[in-house]
C-alpha cells in the first residue's frame, strides 16, 4: 500500500506520482516514487491528467480529485497506474507524440484528436454532457450575433487552445478574421468572466462546460453565438491498451452514472457520465478547425 504526501493523515492505493515528463505542471507537484519491491518487467502504465483553461487546480488537488477515477481504471486493466498532471498543451502533444501516456483523459479534445489521427491512439468515451465555445456578451450589450463582433473588444482563452481554435473556425466560416480584430487571450475562464462582468471587453469566448459557460444565462448575460458539438472530456488509450482492456475500460467508464458511487467520482472530476465514441468524431474536429499553422498564420 502507498502513501500519499497529504496535508492530512490517509491512506492511498493508487501510486501518485510526478514524473519529470511534466515540466510544465504546477510547481506546487509533488512526487513518491514507487518503491523498489513493485518494480517488474512490465512497462509504466500512465494516465496522463489535462483539465486545460476550464480548471485552475494545482497537481495535488487533481491527483486527490481523480484518485478514485483512476481506481476504477485500474480494476479495468488490471495494472496500476501512475498519474501525471499535464497543464502545458506542448509537454502534452510531445507524449503523445511518443507514446508516453497510455491512457489520457482531457477536457480539450483537439489535441487528443490528433493523437487518434497520426499516432494510433484510440478514443474510447467522451462526457454526455455536449461542448460548445459560446460567444457571450452583458444582458445590455447591443450586439446580436457573431457577426457584430466586428472591430470589438473580444477576450479568448489562450491563444492556440481548443475554444480559442473554436473560436477562430467559427469566425472564419462567418467571414471575420480573427488576426485583425482587437482580441485578446487569458488562460483562466473564470478571469475572463469577471473581466466582461466589469466591462474590460465587449464579447468573450468561454467553453460551455467552464463555471462561466454554464452559468452565464442565468446570471442574466446574453450569448449571441453557439459552435456546432464538439467533442468533451474525452479519455483516450494509446496502442499500449489491449483491445480486451479497452472494452472493459469502456464498459467501465459508461456504467459510473448507474450506481451512487459512481456518480460520486463522476461529480468529483467534473462529469456529468461518459458515453462510447467513435474515431470519426475526431476526425471531423479536426477538418472543421483547419490546420493549426494556418491559424497562426
Amino acid at each position: 500500500m502507498t502513501n500519499v504526501v497529504s496535508s492530512r493523515p490517509c491512506s492511498r492505493s493508487v501510486r501518485i506520482v510526478v514524473c519529470l515528463l511534466t515540466l510544465a505542471t504546477s510547481a506546487g507537484a509533488f512526487a513518491q516514487r514507487s518503491p523498489p519491491k513493485e518494480k517488474s518487467a512490465q512497462a509504466q502504465i500512465i494516465l496522463a491528467i489535462n483539465e486545460g483553461g476550464a480548471g485552475n487546480l494545482d497537481a495535488t488537488e487533481i491527483f486527490l480529485r481523480y484518485e478514485d477515477f483512476a481506481k476504477i481504471l485500474e480494476k479495468a486493466l488490471g495494472a496500476r497506474l501512475t498519474l501525471v498532471a499535464v497543464r502545458d498543451i506542448q509537454v502534452l502533444e510531445h507524449s503523445l507524440q511518443t507514446g508516453a501516456y497510455a491512457l489520457v483523459i482531457s477536457r480539450p479534445a483537439d489535441v487528443l484528436a490528433q493523437a487518434i489521427r497520426e499516432y494510433g491512439y484510440q478514443p474510447v468515451v467522451v462526457s454526455k454532457e455536449s461542448a460548445h465555445a459560446l460567444f457571450i456578451v452583458g444582458k445590455d450589450s447591443p450586439l446580436k450575433t457573431i457577426a457584430d463582433v466586428r472591430g470589438k473588444r473580444i477576450v479568448t482563452p489562450d491563444r492556440y487552445a481548443y475554444m480559442w481554435r473554436i473560436a477562430y473556425a467559427m469566425m472564419r466560416d462567418n467571414k471575420i478574421a480573427m488576426a485583425k480584430e482587437q482580441v485578446r487571450a487569458m488562460r483562466d475562464q473564470a478571469a475572463i468572466g469577471w473581466s466582461m462582468e466589469n466591462g474590460f471587453f465587449d464579447v468573450a469566448v468561454v467553453a460551455s462546460f467552464s463555471g462561466v459557460g454554464r452559468t452565464w444565462e442565468k446570471k442574466g448575460g446574453r450569448v449571441i453565438a453557439r459552435s456546432r458539438e464538439v467533442p468533451n472530456t474525452p479519455v483516450i488509450v494509446s496502442p499500449k491498451i489491449s483491445p480486451a482492456q479497452v472494452a472493459r475500460i469502456r464498459d467501465a467508464l459508461s456504467a459510473l452514472d448507474s450506481t451512487e458511487q459512481g456518480k460520486a467520482i463522476l461529480k468529483s472530476i467534473g462529469v456529468v457520465g461518459f458515453k462510447e465514441t467513435q474515431q470519426q468524431v475526431f476526425l471531423d474536429l479536426l477538418e472543421w478547425l483547419g490546420p493549426l499553422e494556418k491559424a497562426k498564420e
